[in-house]
This record gives structure tokens, C-alpha cells and sequence, in this order.
């Protein structure tokens, strides 16, 4: 049995070191969650059914988005508070933070006791811009009972036997100590400036962060606490040692390369079929001496490639991995970046011919469309 009354009280009321919660909930209670998000009985909820549209057009995309994820975050609270009830405690529950900020979410008992407080954001896998921010001051954060969960989705198409054309799907859930997280984050933040703060200084107030441009003050407009733009690896400012920031530092590295890769992998299976016209698509691997790299994707003639991965390597073992590509059968590639903008060129043996740049995955859709 995953839980029980107990551990239960014991976790979600904040009675453990934050550490132990956290693993608790990354092991444990979000996978039961996603588990459950991923059954027919939420999906159908949430489905796009036969002769239904989203909008295409970026503000329009952005409000769908939005949509899904504050349905993940009502559908997080239903479910965490049915594993309550299916558990036998009935003295907790989930609830709503109505007043629109910090946290999404609170565990309280019937008599009105705060246990675990939850903000739950939510990203695309395959949105270029995965915009969600946590930009929640330190002072307003309590460092043993607040988490930050992200949810990694993307849209899911489903046989015909089921009865929508597509649903959300959650690949992953991650949780970080929301206080360690906006400590890297302000630490980053602080310790990498603008070139142009003139006699000024970037910093807080009492409500939110603040910039500077040529000593001239301003809220920040909005790139302060995006979830992909928190911490770079190797940083060379350094945060004090700790247990917790060290696990958060190796989480987030890590929630990080598998947000840009799954999406890459989703954005593949969306565009390689529309290129090349065929569904079978496999994982381009390098291997070198005993240690296999993953490169990109393929379908016939076609790769995609991303530049994080490629770039890593020498130019003899670049050379090498385009010679192996082209022997494979490919003579055309496509390079993403992070964000996914790409770049389109012929391959000839190791030699790349640069063709055409696509700013957004819409652009090269757009492109192939007209062609």
C-alpha cells in the first residue's frame, strides 16, 4: 500500500524536516497523482472532442494554456483529497488559496489548522516560450511547509476507440522547497546583473522585484523567477553550502534538460511526420568508446538535432556524428535551440549548407505548408 493514514498526517501537515517531505513527494504522492491525472475519467474532462478547435494564434494559445493548467492544479487538489479520503483521514483536506496569490494550494484539518501550502505551475512541453514564473518574494515563503510542483504536459492523440481527438497528458511531475528555489533564483538573479544599471542597483521591495536600467528604477517586467531561467549549471557565484540547495541545484539541472528534451521529443513526432510523410521516427545515438549520446531524432532522410547536445562536442567528434548521420541515410538537418527556434540545412558528408532559419516551431510549420 503507497500510503497510509500515518505518514499521511505525518508528511502533509509538515511534521517532517523539508528534505524528507520533499523526497516524500517526489517519490511517492506525485507519481500516484500523475498516475491518476493520466486515467480516461480526468483526460475525458479535459478533452478536445471531435469537430472542436483551440486557437492557434500566440495570445489565444496562452489563455488555453493557462485554462489547462489551473484545471491540473483544481484537478491536484480533487485528487490528493480523494487519497485522503480513500486512506481513511478525514480530518484533512486540500483547499484553495481564493485570494490570487501565493500558494495555489493549502492542506488544512476541519479545524482550520495549515499544513503543506503547494504553488502548481504547469508547461508545455513544446511551447517555445515555456513562460511560467515563480516570482514569489522570500519573506512571503515558509521554508518547512511550501513546495513548488511543476507539471510537464503536452496535448496526447488517442486512438479511435476513445471518444476525443486529443487530451492533455502529463509526462512528469516535479516538486521543489519553494524557499531553496527562490534562493538560487535570487542568487542568480543578484549576481548576474544588466550591463546598463548605470549608478543604480538591482534589487527588491516590499512587493516584487526591481530593475534598473541607466538609474532609472521599474518593476521587472515579468522574465524575473521564469522556471527555465532560475540557475545555469557551473555558475560561477556559488550559493553557501547546504543540504537542501545542493538537492535543489541537482533537481532543478535536471527538471531542466528533461523539459527541453521532452519537448523536443513531442516536437519531433509533430514535424518530422509533416516533412518527410512517414510515422516512423527513431533516436539518433553516438557512441563513443563506452558511452552512448543522444543526439536528436530521425525519419528517412530528415534529423533533427539540438544544439544543447551537440554542441558539447569537439569539432572531430561533430564531424564524426554528421558522417554517421549522413551514412545513415540523412542529407537534410534541422539545429533547435533551447527555445526551439531552428535552423534549416543539406548535409553532405560532414559538410553543412545553411538553407533557411525558422524563428518558431509555427514559422517552419507555416514554411512546409507553403512549400
Amino acid at each position: 500500500m503507497k500510503f497510509d493514514a500515518l505518514s499521511l498526517q505525518k508528511f502533509l501537515m509538515g511534521e517532517c524536516e523539508p528534505l524528507e517531505t520533499l523526497v516524500w513527494l517526489s517519490e511517492i504522492f506525485l507519481p500516484e497523482i500523475v498516475s491518476r491525472l493520466n486515467t480516461n475519467d480526468v483526460r475525458q474532462r479535459l478533452g478536445i472532442y471531435p469537430g472542436e478547435k483551440i486557437p492557434e494564434n500566440e495570445r489565444n494559445l496562452t489563455d488555453v494554456r493557462n485554462r489547462v493548467s489551473l484545471i491540473f492544479e483544481y484537478e491536484l487538489a480533487r485528487i490528493a483529497t480523494r487519497i485522503l479520503e480513500d486512506n481513511g483521514t478525514q480530518n484533512l483536506f486540500w483547499c484553495y488559496v481564493v485570494a490570487n496569490r501565493f500558494p495555489d494550494l493549502e492542506v488544512r484539518t476541519t479545524s482550520g489548522e495549515r499544513g503543506l501550502r503547494v504553488e502548481v505551475k504547469c508547461l508545455q512541453s513544446i511551447a517555445e516560450e515555456k513562460s511560467a514564473n515563480f516570482d514569489t518574494l522570500k519573506k512571503d515563503i515558509h521554508p518547512k511547509t511550501d513546495f513548488v510542483v511543476v507539471f510537464l504536459w503536452e496535448w496526447k492523440y488517442d486512438s479511435q476507440e476513445i471518444r476525443w481527438d486529443r487530451s492533455p497528458f502529463v509526462h512528469k511531475a516535479f516538486v521543489f522547497h519553494a524557499s531553496s528555489l527562490a534562493y538560487l533564483r535570487d542568487w542568480y538573479w543578484l549576481n548576474k546583473p544588466p550591463q546598463d544599471l548605470g549608478d543604480g542597483l538591482q534589487g527588491f521591495d516590499l512587493r516584487y522585484a526591481v530593475n534598473c536600467k541607466n538609474g532609472i528604477y521599474n518593476q521587472e517586467e515579468g522574465n524575473y523567477g521564469k522556471l527555465l531561467r532560475i540557475w545555469k549549471k557551473d555558475f560561477e557565484y556559488q550559493p553557501p553550502k547546504s543540504t537542501l540547495l545542493y538537492h535543489t541545484v541537482t533537481d532543478y539541472l535536471s527538471f531542466k534538460k528533461i523539459v527541453i528534451t521532452e519537448g523536443f521529443k513531442n516536437l519531433a513526432y509533430l514535424l518530422l511526420p509533416k516533412i518527410t510523410g512517414s510515422n516512423e521516427i527513431y533516436p539518433i545515438h553516438y557512441n563513443d568508446n563506452n558511452d552512448q549520446y543522444f543526439i536528436g531524432w530521425q525519419s528517412k532522410n530528415v534529423c533533427f538535432i539540438l544544439n544543447s547536445f551537440f554542441s558539447m562536442f569537439s569539432k572531430k567528434r561533430k564531424n564524426d556524428i554528421l558522417v554517421h548521420i549522413f551514412t545513415n541515410g540523412a542529407n537534410k538537418i534541422y539545429t533547435f535551440n533551447d527555445r526551439y527556434d531552428s535552423t534549416e540545412y543539406d548535409l553532405d558528408g560532414s559538410q553543412m549548407k545553411k538553407i533557411k532559419k525558422h524563428e518558431k516551431p509555427k514559422y517552419l510549420i507555416q514554411g512546409l505548408v507553403e512549400n
